[in-house]
């Protein structure tokens, strides 16, 4: 497995002092993102993507391994079809094989089927362009679907498409809480109930195509190891089903440069000594 590192973890600060930040960590791998106002490190509008990938080799990085997704939340968001669009088709220029969306919280007074069909819907025409880029659309359990198996499982069978995936966060599963960005602002949602993240990986382990290794205490993110989320377990699952991708290090950046720098080191330790333990 290869160990990543977001850049999320210094969103408030400048794309190539967080690249710099994790570089100096030891990190071989990044993932950026592209989801103003929370991580402005992308805009698929502006930035050249083959300038970014030159940046990625310039740093001395193997490879940048996902892109959060503007406009990502697919439910509410009535521009996620045409933005996740814009960074499949940014991502395969720049070289990034995975885009990362969510399926969202549905909007007050709109019912469950609605809200199920207005995702099924978007997600064959994400899938579609996915397709034609050859890159993932990988939904991570970020919604009112998603932070179940069931609901995981249900997304899946939306399409059989190899390039419809999972980005399986391990964090979000086990406080059932995550950042909403959309419509320039971004807000913590809470959605439906904890669930236990070991077993609900291991019901959909086979369509994982990427994974955001977090801790947290609460809903503060700690250094991995230090929490209480299984990551231990979640990579156990994983080798077992012999999954050979990434390990991205997620967290929501809520502290300064030094703090972070301290805690990507750390998580970095961990992975190295877990990966290597269930070897």
């Amino acid at each position: 497995m290869n160990i990543a590192c977001g850049t999320v973890s210094f969103r408030n600060y400048p794309l190539q002092e967080a690249m710099e930040r994790i570089r100096r960590a030891g990190y071989e791998w990044v993932e950026p993102q592209a989801t103003a106002p929370f991580c402005p490190h992308i805009d698929v509008d502006r930035d050249d993507p083959e300038q970014f990938k030159r940046l990625v080799a310039d740093m001395g990085f193997k490879g940048a391994t996902a892109l959060w997704a503007t406009h990502g939340a697919v439910i509410p968001d009535p521009l996620s079809v045409e933005y996740v669009t814009k960074c499949l088709q940014w991502a395969r220029a720049a070289g990034i094989p995975v885009v990362n969306l969510g399926d969202g919280v549905k909007p007050e007074g709109m019912s469950e089927q609605e809200a199920w069909e207005i995702l099924k819907q978007r997600l064959l025409k994400i899938v579609a362009a996915a397709e034609s880029n050859q890159v993932h659309a990988a939904i991570e359990p970020h919604g009112t679907f998603s932070l179940t198996a069931d609901g995981l499982q249900r997304i899946m069978g939306i399409s059989d498409s190899p390039w419809l995936g999972i980005n399986y966060d391990t964090a979000n599963v086990h406080r059932a809480t995550y950042v909403e960005t959309r419509e320039g602002a971004y807000t913590w949602k809470l959605a439906g109930e904890k669930q236990d993240e070991v077993a609900t990986l291991r019901r959909v382990v086979d369509r994982v195509v990427h994974v955001h290794v977090k801790d947290v205490v609460g809903a503060v993110c700690v250094a991995l190891g230090r929490g209480e989320v299984d990551n231990a377990g979640c990579i156990r699952v994983l080798r077992e089903a012999g999954y050979d991708g990434v390990l991205s290090l997620e967290t929501e950046g809520d502290f300064d440069a030094d703090e972070g720098q301290k805690l990507i080191e750390q998580s970095r330790d961990y992975l190295l000594e877990l990966v290597g333990e269930q070897q």
